[in-house]
């Protein structure tokens, strides 16, 4: 596994003060409630008034604990500065929430401050998951249920936060559910955008013990076309095979999941592709 350095503890620091930035530009201001720990502080706020950085780093702090049981450190280790920051940086920015509470929104205004935080939070995810690190929260308990129960971490996210997205449009009003998918949606699309860039595609060369297997599962799953590839090894003269397959941007995540699940020592390396052609010619 890699180990962080210094410069990806700065960038993790960085990406967590953008996040709370865009938490208090509109997430708590606006009372959406968008799953996870944010959303759980909103409704332990309206309720028992307790400030939500303090809910939000008990969430992730009880994650972190239970990550290591469930899982080992070495999983959770890279959640560690995260998950403190983001807590002590909602706290101290704070006051913007105060600002925005005391305007007087008419709806494209409302309407450009969930889009504002939405696209502030997808990019601070996207270059948090880019070096290799979580968030935390949320994400960690999707792990524990992918473990011990086999369901996919995309799936497990979503029936969590899911959830905590319908209790808060029962508490906020379900015309906050509309607000909260919205922003999710742009979070997505601004994470996708920084993780995977501009291309529609990827090209994937994948090395694993388990050939026959990840190919199947390529091919039965997604009915994606796989080239093996003969290779020798530059060090060790040893030949063995790569698979090449060109995915599309929306199976990318799901396909990497996968093929850690069948081998978690394979090794794949991952290209932009573009300007793809398929021909079919009669013979």
């Amino acid at each position: 596994m890699k180990k962080m350095t210094i410069k990806d503890y700065l960038i993790v620091i960085i990406a967590s003060f953008v996040q709370a930035l865009a938490f208090n530009t509109s997430v708590y201001p606006l009372k959406i409630v968008i799953g996870g720990s944010s959303g759980l502080s909103l409704i332990a706020n309206k309720y028992f008034g307790i400030n939500p950085s303090i809910i939000v780093l008990l969430c992730y702090v009880g994650a972190l604990v239970v990550g290591c049981i469930f899982l080992g450190k070495d999983r959770i280790k890279k959640s560690i500065v995260g998950s403190i920051a983001f807590p002590i940086f909602i706290y101290l920015t704070e006051p913007i929430s105060d600002m925005v509470s005391k305007l007087t929104l008419n709806t494209s205004e409302y309407f450009l401050i969930v889009i504002l935080g939405a696209v502030l939070s997808g990019i601070a995810i996207g270059i948090v998951y880019k070096i290799g690190c979580s968030t935390g929260g949320s994400d960690i308990a999707a792990l524990i249920i992918n473990k011990y129960f086999g369901m996919t971490v995309g799936t497990a996210n979503l029936l969590i936060n899911g959830a905590i997205v319908l209790l808060g449009g029962s508490i906020f009003g379900f015309d906050k559910v509309m607000y909260a998918i919205l922003t999710l949606y742009v979070v997505g699309i601004a994470t996708d955008k920084i993780l995977l860039g501009s291309s529609y595609s990827k090209m994937f060369y994948i090395m694993t013990n388990k050939i026959d297997e990840v190919r199947d599962y390529i091919l039965n799953e997604y009915k994606i076309h796989v080239t093996e590839l003969e290779s020798v090894g530059g060090y060790t003269g040893k030949e063995s095979k790569v698979l090449m397959c060109v995915i599309s941007n929306k199976d990318y995540f799901r396909i990497k999941e996968g093929l850690n699940v069948i081998d978690e020592n394979s090794f794949f390396v991952v290209t932009d592709a573009y300007e793809l052609e398929y021909q079919s010619k009669s013979v």
